[in-house]
């Protein structure tokens, strides 16, 4: 009996609600897939379904089988991903992470630099500096460009790259009623008036990774969006008349899609560095690293963009 295999029958089963069902997914007889369960509660000793006109029930034994089958399920697939990752790795793919802010304005070209002189795959991926930390720590990627993180609770794990430091601006559509009221500063309160994008927010779900909690906006705007890319954020930035904090660095790119820039947040700079695991250094990595830093530095230097 191939544990395993009937094991994901019995997943199919429940999930498709009967025994018919998950036969027609499966690709395989009914009366077949029927023995196969029938096979696993004789194992087990003990029944692991009701059967009903219209389909199957789990009985106690049941559910905690299914918790069982499919979190060893959830782990293989988690193994197979590693090994398809190594392997990959061992045949020269390099995996970078990168918030979406950097990827036009120097990763873009260094990445296209990189796997030019060397034809190898270049995996990247794309996220907030919480997420690409925690694909870090996981060996998702290999190394990431993102904000320093103060208060990281694995800080000896990984090591910063300082790159250079970027201020935080305010952005809006360019048809914003602020725009052409210039008799006030741009401050907190008056910005609260109005909806807040924030555009790749941290989550809850990567609060493990600080020694903080995360702390929830302080604007008080009736109405907050969330997003997780740029793209939608520019989208509901010209149909809402939202502020959007975002990085100084971005205001060329912004103009090309209709935003302008509104103020500048003055206390809201920081450092904007490389983030690879201390104690894993190979020669692939560090070439690539080498190639960000020439393109970041390119960029820092560039009359468009030194701050």
């Amino acid at each position: 009996m191939d544990v395993e295999k009937v094991a994901g029958y019995f997943i199919a089963v429940v999930e498709a609600g009967g025994i018919k069902a998950a036969a027609l997914q499966l690709g395989i007889s009914q009366p077949s897939l029927t023995a196969q369960i029938q096979k696993l509660e004789q194992r087990l000793a003990c029944p692991l379904l009701v059967r009903h006109p219209r389909g199957v029930s789990m009985t106690a034994a049941g559910e905690l089988y299914y918790q069982h089958a499919t979190a060893l399920h959830a782990e293989r697939q988690r193994l197979h991903a590693q090994i398809h990752a190594l392997q990959a790795r061992e045949a020269g793919q390099i995996k970078l992470g990168t918030g979406e802010a950097w990827w036009p304005l120097f990763v873009k070209p260094a990445v296209l630099e990189y796997q030019a002189d060397r034809q190898c795959a270049v995996h990247i991926e794309f996220g907030n500096r919480l997420a690409l930390m925690a694909s870090l720590l996981s060996g998702d990627v290999d190394v990431f460009i993102g904000h320093e993180i103060d208060d990281l609770v694995a800080s000896q794990q990984v090591r910063f790259m300082p790159l250079f430091q970027d201020t935080e601006s305010y952005y809006v559509a360019d048809n914003h009623p602020l725009l052409t009221d210039t008799s006030a500063s741009i401050d907190s309160q008056r910005l609260s008036d109005w909806p807040l994008m924030r555009v790749t927010p941290d989550h809850a779900r990567h609060a493990h990774l600080l020694a903080n909690p995360i702390s929830p906006t302080t604007h008080v705007n009736q109405v907050v969006f969330d997003v997780d890319a740029l793209s939608p954020g520019i989208d509901l930035l010209h149909d809402t008349q939202s502020v959007m904090p975002y990085t100084s660095r971005a205001q060329m790119y912004l103009a090309s899609q209709g935003v302008k820039v509104l103020g500048v947040h003055p206390s809201k700079r920081s450092n904007v560095g490389l983030y690879t695991l201390r104690n894993e250094r190979n020669e692939k990595v560090d070439a690539l690293i080498q190639q960000l830093c020439e393109a970041a530095h390119q960029m820092d230097t560039s009359p468009c963009h030194t701050s």
